[in-house]
C-alpha cells in the first residue's frame, strides 16, 4: 500500500505515454493501493513499513513494534545528505570503472542504484520477517544505504587492489578482447576465458593458426599480446550478422553476447518460449519476473493513477499466518539475534565465479550456514588456476603459500561459508552429495541446465531425499528455451539483455560496464527469490524449485526502458550521465589525474547554491527547462569551475548546502575510506593465508538481529573433514581415503591435470 499525501515523484517524471501517465510510474508503482493518507489503523495492521525519510523510522518503530520498519535512503538513515543514482554509482565504485580512460566515467544506465538497493532491501526485509514469524520476536529497523549496496555488489575491486595494487579502472578503448565491437548488423561481445572457448571461437571464425596459439588461449596473456589478434578477429566478426553468429558459437558452447536493443527483445524467442511478458488487464505489457517458482506465482502487474485512491480505514486487516516451523534448528532466537535472522537454515551451494556466489554469500551474511561444495580438479574460476602466481602484496605474507586459495575474486564473495571438496563425476561423490542434502534447508548452483540432471542431482531427484527442499538455478538464459543450452557470463548477459545498448556515451555506441555488472545484479535477484521462498517453506512446508535466468533477472533492472518502448515505441540508446528531467547531473573534472566529481541539481535552491559556490554568475538566473535546453552549456561551464577544486572539499561544500553531490571513489579508495568503516560496510577481516584486509561486509544494519562477517571466505576444502564428521559421522580413516582417491581433500590430486587448469 504506498501513502501518498501528495503524488509520488514519480508520476512527474517523463517519459510519458499515451494516457499521460508516467511510464516509470506505472513500472515502479504497479501493483500498490494508494492510500490518501496515513492513519493508525494502517499502520497497526502493517508487517512492514518502508520508508525514505531516516529520521521517521526509530519513532515509527517506538509507537509499532512490530513492525520491521526498513528506511532506504542515499547515505544512511543518520546522514543528512541528498543524493540519487548519480551520486551512488560515484560514491559506491561503479562509475569509476565505467567508460573510458581521459573521458568522464559513467553512471551505470537509467535506475540501477534504486533497482540494487531495492532488490537488495526485499531479501533483508523477508530474512527478517522469517526470523519474527519463526520466534515470534518484535519488529526491527533495517537500515539500508543505497551506496553501502553499490559498494557490496563492486566488492572484487577493492580486494584486487590491497592483493596486488591493481587499480581497477576504464577501459584505455574499445576492442573485441573487452567488447561489443561492431559487426555486420550491430554489435556484439566476444568474451572468452578458458582456453577451450579460444579454440572453439577461432575455429568458428576461420582463424585456426590464432586457434592453436597457445600464449593465446591463456585470457591472461591476451592484453599483452592485441597487437597479435584484434585486428584480425575484429575484421573475421565485422562479416557476421548478430545473431548468425551467436547461434554458430552457441553450437559451440562458447560464450558470447549480441547486442540486443528494446525492439529487438520484443521477439526475442528465449522470452517467447519462456512466456516472459506479462499483460495487464489494460493491455499494457510488462517484464516478467526475476525469477520464477515452481510453487509461487507473481501477481498480473496492476497500475492504479494517484487519482485512484483509497481510504484507508475500508483497508481489510492484514492476515496472520503461524509458521510451520519446518526448521527446528532456526528456532534458537538468541542465535538469530548474534548471528542474523537466518542463523539455523543451512545451504549446500554448487555456486562459482560471481553471480551465486555473492548471492549466497549474502545469505550466509545474514546467518545461514552456506556449505560451499568445490572439486579439485576443476578450480572455481574465480579461484584462479594452481599455476596462478600469487599476489604481488602478499610475497611477504608467511602464510601465502597457495595462490588458489589467494584469490581476491574468490575472497570477495565467499565470506562466511564453508568448503568442501566433493568430486561429483565420481558415484561416491555423488553419494557424498545425496547424504548432505538431508540436512540442507536450500540448494544453489549456477551450472548449464544440463550438468545436474546428467550427474542425477536434479530438483525431482534432490526433493525425493528432502521433500521441503528450495533449490535454486541460476543460469545464463534459464532452464528452458531454445537458449537454455547457451552458456553465458556477465560479459555476454549485458548485451544480450538488452543492458550494453543502454550504458555508454550519449548518443555514441553501447558498451559494456567495466566490471560484469549482471553478475551482481543475478546475485541480488538470488538472494532475494531464495528469501522468499524460504519464507514460503516456513508457513507451508512446501519446498520449491527457482528458476533463475540472468538475461531475464536484469532485463527487469532496465524494466523502465522497455516499457517506454512498449507505451511509446521508442528504441532508448545511451544517455551517458544525464537524467530525463534534470541539469546539470553529470561528472566533472576535479585537480590531479582522473579525480572526478558528480554533482545532480534537482530543484532551484540547489542550483542557485550550486552557482554561486562555483561563481557561474551568468547562468545563475537559468530555471529547470533553461538548463535542460543549454544543457552543454551548463556542463561545460561547471567543468571550467570545478577543475580547480579537490574533488573531496568541493563534495563537502556543496553537499553541506544541500546540493547532491559526491567525489568519484576508485576501488583504492573505497577500502580505505573512514566513513564505510564506521558504518561497518567494510570491516578488516583476517583470512588464513592472505592475512588482513578491508571488506566489503553486509550493506544492511538491522538492530536486533544484526548478522554480519563471521569469518574470511574459506580455503579450498578447509571443512569437508568437519562437515563429513559433523552431518556424516564420518572418521578420520575414511575421509583420508576419499582424498588419497582424489573426491575430497585439499590442492591438486594426483588425478588433476595442470595444465588443463590454465
Amino acid at each position: 500500500i504506498g501513502v501518498e499525501t501528495t503524488p509520488h515523484p514519480l508520476r512527474a517524471m517523463p517519459p510519458f505515454d499515451d494516457e499521460s501517465e508516467s511510464v516509470l510510474a506505472r513500472y515502479f508503482l504497479a501493483n500498490r493501493q494508494v492510500c490518501c493518507r496515513v492513519n493508525e489503523s494502517l499502520l497497526d495492521t502493517a508487517s512492514i513499513i518502508l520508508v525514505s525519510d531516516g529520521s521517521s523510522a526509530l519513532e515509527l518503530s517506538k509507537v509499532y513494534p512490530l513492525a520491521i520498519v526498513c528506511v532506504i535512503t542515499p547515505w544512511g538513515m543518520n546522514d543528512p545528505r541528498t543524493g540519487n543514482d548519480l551520486s551512488a554509482c560515484a560514491a559506491g565504485g561503479w562509475a569509476f570503472v565505467n567508460g573510458l580512460q581521459r573521458r568522464a566515467p559513467l553512471k551505470s544506465s537509467g535506475w540501477q542504484a534504486s533497482y540494487q538497493a531495492g532488490t537488495f532491501a526485499c531479501g533483508v526485509v523477508v530474512a527478517a520477517l522469517i526470523e519474527q514469524l519463526a520466534h515470534q520476536s518484535p519488529g526491527q529497523v533495517i537500515d539500508i544505504a543505497e551506496r553501502d549496496v553499490l559498494v557490496s555488489t563492486a566488492s572484487p575491486a577493492p580486494l584486487r587492489w590491497q592483493y596486488s595494487g591493481f587499480v581497477w579502472s576504464r577501459r584505455e578503448g574499445i576492442d573485441m578482447n573487452e567488447g561489443p565491437v561492431p559487426v555486420a548488423d550491430g554489435w556484439f561481445a566476444l568474451t572468452i576465458s578458458r582456453p577451450v572457448f579460444w579454440r572453439k571461437a577461432m575455429h568458428v571464425l576461420g582463424l585456426p593458426d590464432l586457434a592453436e596459439d597457445e600464449e593465446l588461449q591463456q585470457a591472461g596473456l591476451r592484453p599483452k599480446l592485441k597487437d597479435r589478434f584484434v585486428e584480425r578477429v575484429e575484421a573475421a566478426m565485422a562479416s557476421w550478422k548478430r545473431m548468425d553468429l551467436f547461434a554458430a558459437l552457441g553450437a559451440e558452447r562458447v560464450i558470447a553476447g549480441p547486442v540486443l536493443t528494446m525492439n529487438e527483445l520484443a521477439d526475442n524467442p528465449q522470452f517467447i518460449a519462456r512466456h516472459f511478458f506479462r499483460t495487464a488487464e489494460n493491455g499494457v505489457i510488462y517484464p516478467g519476473p526475476f525469477a520464477r517458482f515452481s510453487n509461487l506465482s507473481w501477481r498480473t502487474p496492476i497500475y492504479k493513477s494517484n487519482s485512484t485512491t483509497i481510504d484507508s480505514n475500508h483497508l481489510p486487516c492484514a492476515v496472520t499466518v503461524d509458521p510451520v516451523r519446518a526448521n527446528p534448528q532456526a528456532d534458537n532466537v538468541e542465535s538469530a539475534e548474534q548471528h542474523g535472522p537466518l542463523s539455523g537454515f543451512r545451504g549446500l551451494v554448487l555456486t562459482q565465479a560471481w553471480a551465486g556466489t555473492y548471492a549466497t554469500q549474502l545469505l550466509g551474511l545474514m546467518g545461514a550456514d552456506v556449505i560451499q561444495l568445490e572439486t579439485r580438479g576443476r578450480l572455481d574460476s574465480w579461484r584462479g588456476t594452481y599455476q596462478n602466481p600469487i599476489p604481488k602484496n602478499l610475497h611477504d605474507v608467511a602464510s601465502a603459500k597457495h595462490a588458489w586459495n589467494l584469490s581476491p575474486l574468490y575472497n570477495s564473495v565467499n565470506l562466511n561459508k564453508r568448503c568442501i571438496t566433493v568430486d561429483l563425476s565420481e558415484p561416491q561423490g555423488v553419494e557424498l552429495f545425496r547424504q548432505l542434502v538431508e540436512h540442507a534447508d536450500f540448494v544453489a548452483e549456477n551450472f548449464s541446465p544440463r550438468v545436474m540432471r546428467n550427474l542425477g542431482l536434479d530438483y525431482d531427484t534432490l526433493c525425493s531425499i528432502k521433500p521441503d527442499l528450495v533449490m535454486a538455478s541460476l543460469s545464463a538464459y534459464g532452464a528452458t528455451g531454445p537458449w537454455a543450452p547457451v552458456p553465458g557470463i556477465g560479459g555476454t548477459i549485458e548485451p544480450s539483455s538488452g543492458m550494453s545498448a543502454l550504458l555508454g556515451y550519449a548518443g555514441e555506441h553501447p558498451m559494456n560496464s567495466g566490471q560484469m555488472y549482471p553478475d551482481p545484479v543475478a546475485g541480488l535477484c538470488g538472494f532475494a527469490a531464495i528469501t522468499l521462498a524460504l519464507l514460503h517453506r516456513d508457513r507451508t512446508g512446501e519446498g520449491q524449485y527457482i528458476d533463475l535466468s540472468m538475461q531475464e533477472a536484469n532485463f527487469t533492472f532496465i524494466g523502465d526502458v522497455w516499457m517506454e518502448y512498449s507505451q511509446t515505441g521508442a528504441v532508448r540508446g545511451p544517455l551517458g550521465n544525464t537524467h530525463p528531467l534534470y541539469a546539470p547531473h553529470g561528472i566533472f573534472p576535479c585537480q590531479g589525474d582522473d579525480q572526478w566529481i558528480a554533482i545532480a541539481v534537482e530543484n532551484e535552491d540547489a542550483w542557485r547554491t550550486c552557482a554561486s559556490k562555483l561563481d557561474l554568475a551568468p547562468l545563475a538566473s537559468y530555471n529547470q527547462q533553461q538548463r535542460k535546453a543549454h544543457e552543454n552549456t551548463v556542463n561545460d561551464a561547471i567543468a571550467a569551475a570545478t577543475a580547480h577544486w579537490d574533488k573531496t572539499s568541493l563534495a563537502e561544500v556543496l553537499s553541506a548546502a544541500g546540493v547532491i553531490a559526491s567525489p568519484v571513489y576508485g576501488p583504492d579508495e573505497i577500502a580505505t575510506d573512514e566513513a564505510l568503516r564506521t558504518r561497518g560496510v567494510m570491516v578488516r577481516v583476517e583470512h588464513a593465508e592472505a592475512g588482513s584486509h578491508w571488506q566489503a561486509a553486509l550493506p544492511a544494519i538491522l538492530s536486533r538481529t544484526p548478522g554480519g562477517v563471521r569469518h574470511a571466505a574459506p580455503l579450498q576444502g578447509e571443512h569437508s573433514f568437519e562437515v563429513f564428521q559433523e552431518f556424516l559421522n564420518m572418521d578420520a580413516a575414511t575421509y583420508d581415503q576419499l582424498c588419497q582417491a582424489g573426491i575430497s581433500g585439499m590442492g591438486p590430486s594426483e588425478k588433476t591435470s595442470i595444465k588443463s587448469q590454465a
